[in-house]
């Protein structure tokens, strides 16, 4: 026990590390999704209204938007803003925290079918994962779905193996959760309805699917009752489109199996994907095959369920018209990671040990080679290709104002001009890190005594002023001039 225990203490200590490193600068810059997510979570956070004014509100958007962002990930960096206070990393940390709870939840499903070794092959295959690297680096809600579905699976298999009612119980209210984590479960609700329905009746054959039914409306029938105070909170983006053909219905969903897509080329949006490493990392393809035979040799009635959901859950996909969107399939993740993990299994009996070793060696070495180039791209070249998609980053600018402001007792001061330049990233910085608003300063004015001014290029002709210090912040048109 105490091996196991150091075991998950270094994995857990090396993950944070590997999952942090570069947080805030891979990507570079804020986008505008991320800085609405955080204005609003830092409102709420010291006031308890969000930009609309509203107190707790089940969805949040800014004043000029309907495009609601979901109460989990909002809520989730709410309490990390009291934990821990507002910052940009902060913000983006929340996303590391999903991806750790999804790995112990994994963790935990594939601990109880194969136990802790193959547990922890399960847990490779999750971290080594691109998309989730990715995810975990950006503030929006894509990966927030990650941990309700690994623990709806952990749920439903409890049941299997033990027949309580709670599970069940515990299952529903999970997927009732996920609903509020990511638009997209909108469109996934109901194949993760009926499966876990079917799956029900057929392991046993009483009314328990019922309750089930039961456990999840209420976050169903909780969605249509706000829907007239939240316009476009339901479905949003996803609203039924003008299909053509049959086949554009069936499009989208065919898509979402393409193997050159899921493990080569990725999400089509460029910062969702390096482009070259796909959505799932391909040296674990032979793996996933391997574990889809094994699965169907073996008919373990779990394991098919979760083999069947894979392929079932991007159904309605037709409806959002969308293809090759990587980012809208994390909830795949827990169900590729135990297939593959079982595929690991299926080379784990090779009766011939030479060719058993050789084969987790080569395993073990492709997926290091390929993981490590993904890395490497990731961490030094993906933030160039992609910082377009990005605000500069202004976060630097923000950190040292506040702490030059601080430690020399100056009075900060923003050029008037450059809140308008991208509203929503400076609305969430300035709040983040002066909540009692930044004064303007007017472009060209006189310095006030004792100030620190965040100015944009144009600054350069304060140069002159007695004085004056400046100091250009990298990779931004920004500066900051202290006045002492």
């Amino acid at each position: 026990m105490i091996k196991k225990l150091i075991v998950v203490f270094v994995v857990t200590t090396f993950l944070w590390f590997l999952f942090t490193f570069k947080l805030t600068d891979v990507p570079s810059g804020i986008n505008g999704d991320e800085a609405v997510i955080g204005y609003n979570a830092v409102l709420i956070s010291q006031t308890g209204k969000d930009a609309r004014g509203n107190f707790l509100p089940l969805f949040s958007s800014n004043t000029d938007s309907f495009d609601w962002k979901q109460p989990v990930t909002v809520y989730a960096t709410v309490t990390a803003f009291k934990l821990f206070g507002p910052s940009y990393f902060t913000l983006r940390a929340v996303s590391v925290f999903f991806a750790f709870l999804s790995a112990s939840l994994i963790f935990l499903l594939i601990n109880q079918i194969k136990g802790f070794k193959l547990a922890l092959v399960g847990l490779l295959i999750f971290v080594t994962t691109p998309i989730i690297m990715i995810q975990s680096h950006l503030a929006l809600e894509n990966i927030a779905p990650v941990p309700f579905i690994s623990f709806w699976l952990l749920m439903l298999y409890k049941y299997f193996k033990k027949q309580n009612l709670r599970y069940i119980i515990f299952a529903a209210v999970s997927l009732g959760f996920a609903l509020y984590s990511y638009l997209g479960l909108r469109l996934m609700i109901i194949p993760l309805i009926i499966l876990s329905i079917s799956f029900l009746y057929f392991i046993d054959r009483r009314r328990v699917w019922f309750t089930f039914i039961i456990s999840v409306s209420p976050f169903i029938i909780l969605l249509f009752l706000v829907k007239s105070q939240y316009p476009g909170a339901v479905l949003g983006l996803f609203r039924p489109h003008s299909i053509a053909s049959y086949q554009e219905l069936i499009m989208p969903y065919i898509s979402s199996f393409d193997l050159s897509f899921l493990f080569i080329t990725g999400d089509i949006t460029p910062y969702h994907s390096t482009g070259k490493h796909g959505v799932f990392l391909l040296a674990s393809l032979p793996l996933f095959i391997l574990g889809i035979i094994r699965i169907i040799q073996k008919r373990n009635p779990f394991l098919i369920f979760v083999l069947t959901a894979f392929f079932t859950i991007p159904l309605f996909f037709g409806l959002g018209s969308n293809i090759h969107r990587g980012s809208r399939l994390l909830s795949l993740i827990p169900l590729f990671v135990t297939v593959a993990t079982v595929g690991f299994e299926y080379i784990l009996a090779f009766k011939n040990m030479l060719f058993k070793t050789f084969s987790i060696f080569l395993v073990i070495f492709l997926m290091t080679l390929n993981y490590g180039d993904f890395l490497n791209d990731y961490w030094y070249y993906y933030p160039q290709r992609v910082k377009q998609e990005f605000a500069a980053p202004i976060h630097r600018v923000f950190i040292l104002l506040e702490k030059l402001s601080k430690e020399n007792n100056l009075k900060p001061l923003i050029q008037n001009d450059i809140p308008l330049q991208n509203p929503n990233a400076f609305l969430f910085f300035e709040q983040a890190y002066f909540p009692n608003k930044l004064e303007k300063w007017m472009k060209n004015d006189l310095l006030p005594n004792r100030s620190v001014v965040f100015v944009d290029s144009t600054g350069m002709a304060l140069i002159n002023i007695s004085k004056i210090r400046m100091e250009k912040i990298e990779g931004t048109d920004y500066a900051l001039v202290r006045n002492k």
